[in-house]
């Protein structure tokens, strides 16, 4: 049932025992103020209220969208499956760490096609580190859509620092994905980042297509 409970924690800074607000599985409909708080990244803040610490707390959890068509579940044991059912003709995604189950329930809450998405932050990435190799830039985390941009944080510690893209850039990714016809069609959960892309081959879709052979008449 998609509803909080309350249980027991333990500060592992100061040992100090406190309870805590916690979702396993969130409605987005049923939901909307914990949905918002998920998508701007506090649900899981919480503060000890002996020495200050400030802590993010990690447990399983479940993220649907039935407007939307998506299903996000938040296993932080990588050697446990998304002990959840399948949802047919849904979008499933698998995320361990928190920062990436944030990242994609901003992603597919704003329409994007994550697929797409990452073959995108793979080319912007490689694009950046050629131009500017004295910046160390290793990440591009995806952070809102704003006015037909996309904007991705370079540096996680400095949330301002941002690069912004053009949407038909984006697009333009799409339609290559699209008439490539090599995106797989996933079953069930898949955890969808920069391993899966290169491991599918579905980077061949920015291969430029080979010209058409003209078909030879046919002669009795």
């Amino acid at each position: 049932m998609s509803k909080p409970h309350i249980t027991d924690f333990t500060c592992p800074n100061c040992s100090e025992q406190f309870q805590i607000e916690q979702w396993n599985v969130i409605n987005a409909t049923e939901n909307p103020e914990a949905s918002q708080k998920l998508l701007r990244g506090s649900l899981f803040h919480q503060t000890c209220p002996r020495c200050g610490k400030s802590l993010h707390v990690l447990y399983t959890c479940l993220y649907t969208n039935h407007d939307k068509k998506f299903v996000i579940s938040l296993q932080p044991q990588r050697d446990q499956p998304a002990a959840t059912p399948l949802m047919p003709h849904y979008t499933m995604r698998l995320e361990h760490t928190l920062a990436d189950f944030v990242e994609r329930a901003r992603i597919l809450d704003a329409g994007l096609d994550d697929m797409a998405l990452e073959i995108m932050r793979m080319v912007l990435l490689a694009q950046i580190q050629k131009k500017f190799p004295d910046k160390n830039v290793t990440s591009l985390r995806f952070d809102s859509v704003q006015d037909d941009e996309i904007y991705f944080q370079i540096d996680p510690a400095n949330p301002r620092d941002q690069i912004k893209i053009p949407m038909p850039y984006f697009w333009s990714m799409e339609d290559k994905l699209k008439d490539s016809g090599l995106r797989p069609d996933l079953a069930g959960y898949a955890v969808m980042n920069g391993n899966w892309v290169r491991q599918s081959g579905i980077l061949n879709c920015l291969l430029p297509k080979k010209p058409e052979q003209p078909q030879e008449n046919e002669t009795d």
